[in-house]
């Protein structure tokens, strides 16, 4: 590691702990929860942004541009649809409710719209869903700082694990929002790369670029995206914190265009090195293909812009993880401090240890994002078809039976298609059940 990436790496650290410092002074319970539901506009875009796009967005970025070629574009077309269904969705139902419940999950919805059941069961499932996030975070941020930083695995991931339990021990959510100002702000230099390479881009090479036997795969790809961020905790975790709808609009906005930003810059120089006829690993592509060959002052910029990325959705992870375990044991508001800081500290610890033995990192990916799907489409499924508790639940329950059998047959797969198998089972099931009711249910008599 060069001199100058660890002036930028000391800097950035001691940058996180003047934010945390500053965040925890005179610091309410309200303000370590959900930043007193007080998130301004700002606040929404820089957390949003930084929450949402993490390290293995840059280095398997590059890669599935390289592979998938524009088509990989689609998943940021199923991240925008999913910022419209939220900001609606908040408008129509949660705005008003929010006011008079202290909703902190998409559990805490589904609780009060449908039952203790539906919300432990939503509950449940995100606590498996953040922790398997959690694991697979650690897994690539471990490998990828041992490279980078040239020390061994096991003092990197004491790094990365000793960093956020510090400030999420100190600040809260509250710190996680500040951070993520500053962390999302790092993630911006990687827009400047796309000036140091030089331009392959043709008309004559645009249309192999559009492969048309990844067409669906790109569908799967777009929906897979949609659903999971409907059904992420920590993007209702900010949704619930926001200070009203005027403010989550305009974060919402203006954190996709610069997700579109820095997104469109790494799946460009995907395409451009695959233009390019570049015949290195390309599971290799971002660090020896872009780190390698860019002028140190950037090549080291954005090694720390990487290290920021995955601080920046580990923390939102660890604490909504947290938060929902202390929700789901009754605490009450003079304990939920001390139990959050407990169950996030026990959160990162168990899934720094699980990282160290996990062994397939793509197939463990489309199982988390098949499973937090279930949530995301029980969601759209509330809001667009009304359902009654118990074809909710037959929902929930259906698609986590499905998932859960695709897990062991293995018809869930790596292939994003194969990974909607459990959500449209459990809207098939919700559509059987809502016809079964209609049939037995007595006709009036006159």
């Amino acid at each position: 590691m060069n001199n100058i990436a660890i002036l930028y790496l000391i800097l950035y650290l001691g940058a996180l702990a003047i934010i945390t410092w500053i965040s925890s002074r005179r610091e309410i319970a309200s303000e370590y929860i959900n930043s007193g539901k007080n998130l301004s506009a700002t606040e929404s875009t820089w957390t949003t942004f930084a929450s949402l796009l993490t390290g293995y967005n840059f280095v398997l970025g590059v890669t599935f541009a390289y592979l998938y070629g524009f088509w990989y574009l689609f998943a940021f077309i199923g991240a925008g649809m999913a910022f419209v269904v939220l900001y609606l969705f908040y408008k129509k139902r949660l705005s008003t409710l929010q006011k008079d419940h202290n909703f902190l999950s998409i559990g805490d919805y589904f609780g009060f719209q449908y039952g203790s059941f539906s919300r432990n069961f939503v509950n449940l499932i995100l606590c498996g869903g953040l922790l398997l996030f959690l694991i697979l975070q650690m897994f690539v941020n471990t490998g990828l700082f041992s490279a980078l930083l040239h020390i061994e695995k096991i003092p990197a991931l004491l790094l990365t694990a000793g960093v956020v339990c510090v400030y999420l021990w100190f600040g809260g959510f509250k710190a996680s929002v500040k951070t993520d100002i500053f962390q999302g702000i790092l993630m911006l230099p990687i827009i400047l790369t796309i000036f140091v390479f030089p331009v392959h881009f043709t008309v004559e090479k645009i249309p192999t670029a559009f492969d048309p036997s990844q067409f669906w795969f790109a569908v799967g790809l777009a929906l897979l995206q949609f659903f999971s961020l409907l059904g992420q905790a920590e993007s209702f975790q900010r949704v619930f914190a926001s200070r009203d709808t005027q403010s989550l609009k305009k974060g919402l906005i203006i954190a996709f265009i610069l997700l579109a930003l820095v997104a469109g810059s790494i799946a460009y120089l995907g395409i451009n090195f695959k233009f390019a006829g570049i015949a290195s690993d390309p599971s290799n592509l971002f660090t020896a293909g872009v780190l390698g060959v860019l002028p140190e002052w950037l090549g080291s910029l954005l090694i720390v812009s990487l290290i920021a990325a995955f601080m920046g959705t580990i923390d939102s992870s660890a604490f909504a993880l947290g938060v929902l375990v202390a929700k789901m044991r009754k605490t009450t508001e003079e304990t939920i401090i001390r139990s959050t800081r407990f169950f996030t500290l026990l959160g990162i610890v168990i899934s720094a240890v699980a990282s160290l033995y996990l062994f397939s990192f793509l197939s463990s990916v489309f199982a988390l994002i098949s499973l937090i799907s279930v949530i995301g489409a029980a969601l759209l499924a509330s809001f667009l078809f009304k359902p009654n508790t118990f074809e909710i639940n037959a929902f929930l329950i259906v698609g986590t039976i499905v998932f859960v059998l695709g897990i062991v047959l293995k018809f869930v797969t790596d292939n994003p298609i194969t990974s909607l198998i459990p959500s449209g089972a459990a809207l098939v099931a919700l559509l059987l059940v809502r016809i079964y009711q209609k049939l037995i249910k007595p006709m009036p008599v006159y």
